[in-house]
């Protein structure tokens, strides 16, 4: 069996057309790497998120599959240079300074690979070139990230990742713009812009809430409104005044319009910080720099919640209020923003909607078969245990 013939053999079925053939009846081999859309649905989110685990991809793309079934998925995007993985080694819990050994087998971050990229060219996924040029990229035989770096990059996925799975089964949200690494202009870079475009008064029919609706492009409609929020992860290792140097760059670029003519308003700054007394102390220095600014800040723990990150427990920097991210930000004709209320997180709840994720015929099969072999296995060690046992006893 060829690498594409069991490379196909393992996917979901599908209506797949007639072979090209020529006038003598060969067919025509095909260049391209075989794909399906769950596929292409890894290389869009890496792209956008830079890093992902194992975990993550399992849970996003592939929550039908098992582990292992996800592994042999990833496996042909690794074979066909599309994507990379690093070994994570250690996995970073919700606490600050706490880490748990997880499996080697499983600790791994993938990512999308230059050739990735200009496969998604190639096949005109992305339709809105600004979006493409921004997809997050590396050589495949180059530099892997930095292991230092990686648990601030992993989190910042994490959010994000959070952000998209809740929006897209979701029937207020009409578009999702996500992107890491974002520059609005070049003196700032932020660790992730996401653009959530609502529709409260016209959610999406239940049977349009399929697949991830990315923004393609398409123009602010009536009735639609954009929110805006602007992720930084603070791992507790910079110094205060770095942070106060990325405050004061929101306040100088919105005070110069910067975020309203690239980004069409203004844009939430979201602080994601490891523990309640380093936001207390952000809090402090940010009323210092920007008392009639906004920002809100949240740990891991308080911007988890049941309904996701959208929901979480955030406060605000300067008077350490309460605030719900489903806030729009309007700029009024005397340069003021104005906040107003879009959705409560009843009516949040009333348009998720529940997504039927069913195993193939050949995915129960693989299970079962999986689930028998380590049923031998287990056996088998337990068999072993009881000989020494036996052996010992004798002596």
């Amino acid at each position: 069996m060829t690498h594409d013939q069991s490379k196909a053999s393992a996917r979901t079925p599908a209506i797949v057309p007639d072979a090209l053939t020529d006038r003598f009846g060969v067919t025509i081999p095909a260049a391209l790497p075989l794909l399906d859309g769950l596929e292409i649905q890894v290389l869009r989110l890496l792209g956008r998120l830079d890093l992902l685990t194992l975990q993550q991809i399992w849970h996003a793309v592939y929550p039908a599959y098992t582990m292992r079934g996800v592994q042999g998925r990833l496996k042909y995007l690794l074979d066909d240079d599309l994507i990379w993985r690093v070994q994570t080694r250690l996995v970073a819990a919700n606490h600050a300074a706490e880490h748990r050994k997880v499996r080697r087998q499983g600790a791994f971050a993938y990512g999308l690979t230059n050739q990735g990229k200009e496969l998604l060219s190639t096949l005109e996924i992305e339709h809105d070139p600004r979006t493409f040029e921004r997809l997050v990229s590396r050589d495949s035989k180059g530099r892997k990230p930095d292991l230092r770096t990686l648990a601030h990059d992993l989190q910042v996925s994490w959010w994000c990742l959070n952000v998209i799975m809740a929006a897209v089964r979701n029937r207020y949200c009409r578009r999702i713009y996500v992107q890491t690494e974002f520059y609005p202009e070049r003196s700032q870079r932020i660790d992730a812009l996401v653009i959530l475009r609502l529709s409260p008064d016209h959610p999406r029919a239940i049977e349009h809430v399929v697949g991830l609706p990315f923004f393609d492009g398409t123009l602010l409609q009536p009735g639609e409104i954009d929110l805006r929020f602007a992720l930084e992860v603070d791992r507790g290792t910079e110094e205060l005044k770095v942070l106060m140097e990325k405050a004061e760059k929101y306040r100088d670029l919105h005070t110069a319009g910067i975020y309203s003519v690239t980004l069409g308003g203004p844009v939430l700054p979201v602080f994601l910080v490891q523990t309640a007394r380093r936001a207390a102390q952000i809090a402090r220095e940010f009323q210092d720099l920007w008392p009639s600014g906004w920002g809100v800040a949240a740990t891991p723990i308080s911007a988890n919640s049941r309904d996701g990150v959208l929901w979480g427990k955030y406060l605000t920097l300067t008077n350490s209020e309460a605030f719900s991210l489903l806030t729009n930000m309007v700029v009024d004709r005397q340069g003021r923003v104005q906040f107003f209320p879009t959705l409560s997180r009843e009516a949040w709840r009333q348009g998720e909607v529940a997504l039927n994720w069913q195993r193939t015929a050949h995915q129960e099969h693989g299970q079962a078969g999986g689930n028998e072999r380590a049923r031998r296995a287990q056996a088998r060690k337990n068999g072993a245990a009881g000989a020494a046992g036996t052996a010992r006893t004798d002596e």
